[in-house]
């Protein structure tokens, strides 16, 4: 697992072009290098990667239901804890009310369950 993290993966993954680690921020439209950006921040960083899923799927007008109910399903046995701390952390609200606050009848109840919400 550390291979996966350290800089020689970077190196050895990253074509001849992008030799440092610091040009996967050279250009924020570059399809390839956002996903790249995606996979290392869910790597190094799970709990706040997914925050940031989750509050992008409750953002705005209407709700992005197929991420909201990927992440909370997925990781409800592994790190929804964690995300659930960084989302407090990051938004000053519960996940759980923010939850509550963008869907309603079973689908809520169901997320609302697998929150831990009583």
């Amino acid at each position: 697992m550390h291979y996966l993290l350290s800089s020689k993966f970077l190196n050895d993954l990253l074509p001849n072009k992008f030799c440092d680690p610091q040009d996967l921020k050279a250009d924020p439209k570059d399809e390839y290098l956002k996903t790249l950006r995606a996979i290392i921040r869910c790597f190094t960083c799970p709990d706040r990667y997914f925050e940031k899923v989750v509050r992008q799927a409750i953002a705005g007008i209407g709700t992005d239901e197929s991420s909201l109910t990927r992440v909370i399903t997925t990781r409800a046995e592994v790190d929804l804890k964690l995300i659930k701390e960084a989302y407090q952390k990051r938004n000053s609200v519960p996940l759980e009310r923010a939850v509550a606050g963008d869907t309603s009848g079973d689908y809520e109840s169901m997320l609302l369950a697998l929150l831990g919400q009583k």
